[in-house]
């Protein structure tokens, strides 16, 4: 399975996508505390969190970040995981000895409301589908996993539908816990060599176990491939039904602290100072990039925009990436209203041509997995342009024939339910 995801990586390469990535460190006012946890909500509007009540905060793409942690988030507590719903609204969990608490701001951290607490408790994770409906998983209280859903925008939230019985003395990791806004599905790692997975938040089963005694992270690219880590990478292409080692070995030692991905491009920290890429499905691993200090506790990808990178470390230090690898381009905010495959221009083309196509909104977040292909004349599959998960919006993309002989082709886009083919010319 992975010859062929490396297959298809390879073919990505060759059609279009480029690939020129920097890391830049981000000047920030923290310095010397541990963050823990980074939520993107585009390129520009990014929240983070970490110990002793750190709220961070970035409107412009990390040229300038502030403080914006206050009471009643208690200077003492340290806090675990962040998810910014959009530009203004965040979600940050805290726990002590005691208690676990989640606070909420809707004016971009200009006042903070308690929303939440639970005694002998412990949030790993929040997740918002959209601005209203949104889970969390906590570490078992009282024999049962703390499973929390909200339809107020995390104002209030609600456990009687939701039911987990603890195994043993199992528990879970902040940040180790994926919601795919498409499937409607979740997964979250454990302590106990499985993972659990619920297509409708309410029936759950575990996963086959990954051979690994823990899960600290995991990331799906689509819907059907993820990759989960613990003191290595472990990859699926069928959304959990099997997990299998990836064929090449992470560098390095040290427990998996964060994953985020891009198609068949996978990013990953482990408990030292270097981020690791790999760009076929975890078949090769290489050094991306090496932090002057600290170690690296959570990785994380904008969800709108062009895919922004930021990662987080146990100095205070944040990394930034840009100049991620893409196959599409969005040429506009506005959001169709509906599917749409444009005829490619020019056409017909010598050796390369411009594919568009519409993504309306659908779904809780709008995203949907979008594969763009090229067959030729006997419906032979020749080249895998796009192949990946989109936001609503205008984008396109350039196909590359230069290895291609003059004919007729077919491209087909396939965007959930939606599927579109036309009629294409190449004369060399």
């Amino acid at each position: 399975m992975n010859k062929i995801y490396y297959l298809v990586g390879a073919l990505l390469l060759l059609h279009g996508i480029s690939f020129s990535q920097t890391w830049t460190e981000q000047t920030q006012p923290a310095t010397g505390i541990s963050l823990n946890s980074i939520s993107a909500y585009d390129d520009n509007n990014v929240w983070v969190c970490g110990n002793g009540g750190t709220v961070l905060r970035t409107t412009n793409g990390g040229t300038n970040w502030l403080s914006v942690g206050a009471a009643p988030i208690p200077t003492t507590l340290d806090l675990y995981n962040i998810f910014g719903t959009d530009a203004n609204t965040a979600l940050v969990t805290g726990s002590s000895a005691t208690a676990t608490f989640v606070y909420r701001t809707s004016n971009g951290g200009g006042t903070w409301t308690q929303v939440f607490t639970q005694n002998t408790g412990f949030i790993d994770a929040i997740w918002m589908g959209n601005a209203a409906a949104g889970f969390m998983v906590g570490d078992p209280v009282g024999g049962r996993w703390s499973l929390w859903g909200t339809i107020t925008g995390g104002v209030t939230w609600d456990s009687t539908q939701f039911y987990l019985p603890q195994a043993g003395t199992e528990a879970g990791y902040n940040n180790a816990f994926f919601f795919d806004n498409v499937s409607q599905a979740v997964w979250f790692g454990t302590a106990n060599t499985r993972i659990y997975k619920s297509t409708n938040l309410i029936l759950w089963g575990t996963e086959p176990t990954t051979g690994q005694a823990s899960d600290y992270a995991i990331w799906f690219n689509s819907s059907t491939n993820g990759m989960t880590g613990g003191t290595n990478t472990m990859l699926t292409t069928n959304a959990g039904l099997a997990w299998t080692a990836t064929t090449g070995s992470l560098p390095g030692s040290g427990n998996i602290t964060g994953i985020t991905g891009y198609g068949s491009y996978w990013w990953v920290t482990r408990l030292a100072s270097i981020v690791y890429f790999s760009s076929n499905d975890g078949a090769t691993w290489s050094t991306q990039y090496t932090a002057p200090a600290g170690n690296y506790d959570h990785i994380g990808k904008s969800r709108n925009g062009v895919g922004t990178m930021y990662a987080v470390r146990s100095n205070g230090g944040i990394s930034k990436a840009v100049g991620l690898p893409l196959g599409v381009v969005p040429v506009s905010n506005t959001v169709p209203k509906q599917f749409s495959l444009n005829q490619n221009y020019p056409n017909p083309f010598n050796p390369s041509t411009t594919i568009k196509f519409d993504i309306p909104s659908s779904g809780l977040s709008g995203a949907v997995d979008v594969r763009l292909t090229v067959y030729d004349e006997l419906g032979r599959e020749v080249a895998v342009v796009v192949n990946e998960r989109l936001n609503p919006g205008s984008y396109e993309s350039n196909f590359d024939a230069s290895n291609l002989s003059s004919g007729v082709y077919f491209y087909k886009l396939t965007a959930g339910s939606f599927v579109a083919a036309k009629k294409m010319n190449l004369i060399k």
